[in-house]
């Protein structure tokens, strides 16, 4: 009974002590891509989890100051055989979501003329500029359904993007 006892109390102890908050707590570091965004780590379709998608990147053309901190494809779960898309863009230090827009149309623009545009499922594009105080992200939950190609005009594309920026 003794050995049950004390083979129930170590984890016991072990669990309590997890549980209780250090004395010198320290605020996390910034996400990565923040970082990368910083010039703390390197930037570009390098840094693209996917193939398809870091080869789309090399072949696209961003505005200066632009850089891509990070992307990944996977493989969409609403729409069987096609993929979602996500970027994280570094923009100029005083960049806004006025400043994204244009930067995704473009991207989604080129997308569309791609191959990997015939793919696709969904896009989401965000800022991850270390200076916004949240994520600053614009998604088309239902990419093969729009044109992406000027028309009826620019601004009419603007408004097909879902924003957040939280």
């Amino acid at each position: 009974m003794r050995r049950a006892t004390a083979l129930i109390s170590i984890p016991a102890a072990v669990l309590i002590a997890a549980c209780q908050t250090p004395d010198d707590t320290t605020p996390p570091d910034p996400p990565q891509t923040v970082l990368a965004c910083q010039g703390k780590f390197v930037t570009g379709p390098q840094t693209i989890a996917g193939l398809d998608l870091s080869k789309f990147m090399q072949r696209t053309r961003l505005p200066p100051g632009v850089s891509v901190a990070a992307g990944r494809s996977a493989l969409s779960p609403e729409h069987p055989g096609l993929v979602d898309l996500y970027l994280d863009l570094c923009l100029p230090d005083t960049a806004s979501m006025n400043d994204l827009l244009p930067v995704a149309t473009a991207l989604a623009n080129d997308l569309k003329a791609d191959e990997l545009g015939s793919r696709t499922a969904s896009l989401a594009i965000a800022c991850v500029c270390a200076h916004l105080p949240g994520r600053t992200e614009v998604r088309d939950e239902d990419f093969q359904q729009h044109p992406w190609n000027g028309t009826p005009s620019r601004d009419a594309e603007y408004l097909i993007w879902t924003r957040s920026d939280s």
